[in-house]
């Protein structure tokens, strides 16, 4: 069942197989592409650039040890013009999948929301820092969408074919300027597609708060450095002819989630 894949050097999976976040939700209402997302750059394909479409900038991460796993391929620094979202703590935010051509989380696998603050001006911070981690999606919850196929083993996943997803600064944030950062993962065996792939992409917010309950975010982790090629947890085949799987036996992935 997996020989009809290739490798996306080759081919695109499909007309929506990859995807990339470039949309901020505030209130509840998406923002404008890379308005306060750092833009990304294309794959390097050796395709001519008047040849270059939308697709080059969907290819995934696929080095767990690359620094564009912080925030997309080239995105270590903001060379793009962008905004800073103000916010407070304990307020709901969110990212939005670009819609383009490629409108879902096409992928079944775990999602994952990121804060670093920034020692000095955001549009130079490298996300070098600490980051800690302020939310990890699994299983099925509330804002889960209802998908068009029948694989129950793909269903499990609580991102699944969501066009965006919502959730909560914690509240005793220290307030700050911050890379807001949000990953979504495709599971794949090392030895197989090239193995897992990575979806990050991040946006400048000011967190602000006045209510004076500042605590003290952790356990802290470097990225990269939270996984390592091959990493049993996050190298498995998450859906292809994986009709046994059973989303209880995921273990997620250090380090654990900051509440506030």
């Amino acid at each position: 069942m997996k020989s009809f894949f290739l490798l996306p050097i080759l081919l695109p999976l499909s007309t929506n197989a990859h995807y990339f976040f470039d949309r901020l939700i505030l209130n509840h209402t998406p923002t404008s592409p890379w308005e306060y997302i750092r833009r990304i750059s294309p794959q390097d394909t050796g395709t001519p650039e008047s040849w270059k479409h939308d697709y080059d900038w969907t290819i995934p991460i696929i080095d767990p040890l690359s620094p564009d796993l912080r925030c997309g391929r080239n995105a270590s620094t903001a060379w793009s013009r962008l905004k800073t979202a103000v916010v407070q703590a304990g307020d709901t935010v969110g990212f939005a999948v670009n819609t383009s051509r490629y409108p879902n989380l096409y992928h079944p696998g775990p999602a994952t929301a990121w804060l670093s603050r920034s020692p000095g001006p955001l549009e130079e911070y490298e996300g070098d820092g600490d980051w800690f981690k302020i939310l990890s999606v699994v299983g099925r919850t509330e804002q889960s969408v209802v998908p068009d196929d029948e694989y129950f083993w793909k269903q499990q996943w609580g991102t699944y074919q969501a066009r965006s997803w919502n959730f909560t600064i914690p509240a005793t944030t220290p307030p700050g300027d911050y890379l807001l950062r949000f990953e979504h993962l495709y599971p794949v065996p090392a030895n197989a597609l090239q193995g897992t792939q990575f979806y990050a992409n991040c946006a400048h917010i000011k967190i602000l708060n006045p209510s004076g309950k500042i605590g003290t975010p952790g356990p802290l982790a470097k990225i990269p450095g939270i996984y390592a090629f091959g990493q049993k947890e996050i190298y498995f085949w998450a859906d292809i002819g994986n009709e046994t799987y059973d989303i209880h036996d995921f273990v997620e992935p250090a380090p654990a989630v900051w509440r506030g």
